[in-house]
């Protein structure tokens, strides 16, 4: 390995093709990875991916490899073959058990600056690692996804698979067994135009088993689900992570194993049926969630920040007020800074579920797809939400701003939440807005053509506030 990996480079949406990788061997690594692998009642499974592991050309000293024990019934060991900086982190029993549970502690134990989640049934290829780590050395925010088949590994030993990793030579050791392709996988991936394609559902190609991420982006996710999402944990994980604003980048060369068939292969049906209900609440886009007017869901499809410091309180409840009153009704409010808010806001909403209170100012509507940022003081017309989002889409643009009077001051903006992450995250020298056109493009509207405009407060002779002239 010869040529030093350059500064990752921010591209737009999910233009990763737009990057060269270096070639596998040609190139010297700098940055460290840690394997993590969630583990349970497994032993002979993890010991050929531990020996799997100790072959990689992957530096040695730049890999360490944590096994995730999810509180098997006879502790996990390591044996004598596994890289040499591996260790065991054993989970006590409890209710929020499982691979998610498992992930995110060997997650947040983890020291490199990228993580590579790979299940404890799975045998790597010997350029597994260099595979999914060239991208993290070139493009920024990538999320990389491995490849896998499905074969029978009986009879296989420790010392086999380290042989067939070390030389390559994976074609002898499984000749004569059936492989099976991850169809559904490889199906979406074709069809999506390998993730090229900005599209709200590109998340759902992120699969648990192969996937590598940067640690900082990880974190800014919130990792993977500990709790009560059995049967969508590695999907509601993808959308998570591609809301933050990840670019979503498929691996064909990042090759492994699966010991034996897939769960979901033997029970597909009656897993999308388990799992139908959580997902509708916890992915918002139409192939989960059904028509859905005077719904409420746990993620909602737009979260809307009201900015208490650009109004009086009296402006801050008519502009929540004609929030709510939106004939889109698929999501929440959140009124932030709230500390200095006298009592009586808070008590006024008090019994709606749609609006929260932020002591402290809200930057984003994370994790709903799209983060609507109102200045107190402006009115948002029955139909401007719909409008905005149906702009966002017919302009394919990450970011759509309505005036709200010929008079200066902020406009409304309408972000896609996964836009708005990434942008900020590469603002720099350039600021913000330039970095949102370069990276999702922007679209102004004028507010008065949908309905957006300065709200006029009244007062009923009960003391009631009102809005003057309806919005439209």
């Amino acid at each position: 390995m010869s040529p030093t990996a350059r500064t990752p480079v921010a591209v737009p949406r999910q233009e990763w093709n737009t990057v060269q990788v270096p070639e596998l061997g040609a190139w010297a690594p700098t940055l460290t990875v840690t394997v993590v692998l969630p583990a349970k009642d497994c032993q002979d499974e993890l010991d050929l991916t531990l020996a799997a592991l100790a072959a990689q050309t992957y530096p040695a000293e730049l890999l360490d490899v944590i096994v995730v024990d999810d509180a098997s019934a006879e502790p996990l060991r390591l044996q004598a073959v596994h890289p040499e900086r591996t260790r065991v982190l054993r989970q006590p029993p409890g209710d929020g058990h499982g691979s998610g549970r498992a992930r995110h502690a060997g997650a947040e134990a983890a020291t490199g600056d990228i993580v590579l989640f790979l299940d404890a049934d799975m045998v790597a290829t010997r350029t597994h690692v260099e595979a999914h780590a060239r991208w993290h050395h070139t493009l920024a925010d990538a999320v990389v996804l491995g490849h896998k088949l499905f074969v029978d590994f009986d009879d296989i030993t420790a010392a086999d698979v380290l042989a067939a990793t070390r030389d390559d030579t994976f074609d002898q050791l499984l000749d004569g067994r059936k492989l099976k392709k991850h169809t559904w996988h490889e199906d979406f991936i074709r069809e999506a135009g390998r993730l090229t394609t900005y599209a709200d559902d590109t998340f759902i190609a992120v699969v648990g088993a192969s996937v590598s991420v940067p640690r900082a982006l990880y974190a800014e996710s919130g990792g993977f689900s500990t709790f009560g999402l059995r049967g969508i944990v590695d999907t509601e994980f993808g959308y998570r992570i591609f809301t933050a604003g990840a670019v979503i980048v498929p691996e064909p060369a990042a090759r492994s194993y699966h010991q034996g068939a897939r769960n979901f292969a033997v029970r597909g049906d009656e897993i999308k049926r388990e799992r139908s209900g959580l997902a509708a609440n916890h992915l918002p886009i139409p192939l989960f969630r059904p028509s859905d007017v005077g719904r409420m869901w746990q993620v909602p499809m737009v979260h809307a920040v009201v900015d208490a410091t650009s109004g009086t309180p009296e402006e801050v409840q008519v502009t929540v007020d004609s929030i709510l009153a939106s004939a889109y009704t698929d999501l929440v409010v959140t009124v932030s800074p709230s500390k200095e808010l006298p009592r009586w806001i808070e008590d006024y909403f008090a019994a709606d579920a749609r609006v929260r209170f932020a002591p402290e100012p809200v930057r984003t509507g994370f994790p709903a797809p799209f983060s609507l940022v109102v200045p107190a003081g402006v009115a948002i017309g029955r139909s401007a939400v719909g409008t905005l989002l149906a702009l966002s889409a017919s302009e394919q643009v990450g970011l759509v701003r309505a005036t709200v009077s010929d008079q200066p001051g902020p406009p409304v903006e309408l972000w896609a939440t996964r836009a708005l992450h990434r942008a900020r995250r590469h603002a720099g020298a350039d600021g913000l807005d330039e970095t949102a056109r370069r990276l999702f493009g922007v679209h102004w509207v004028s507010g008065t053509e949908i309905g957006v405009r300065p709200a006029v407060v009244g007062v009923t002779k009960q003391g009631m506030l009102i809005e003057a002239s309806a919005a439209d």
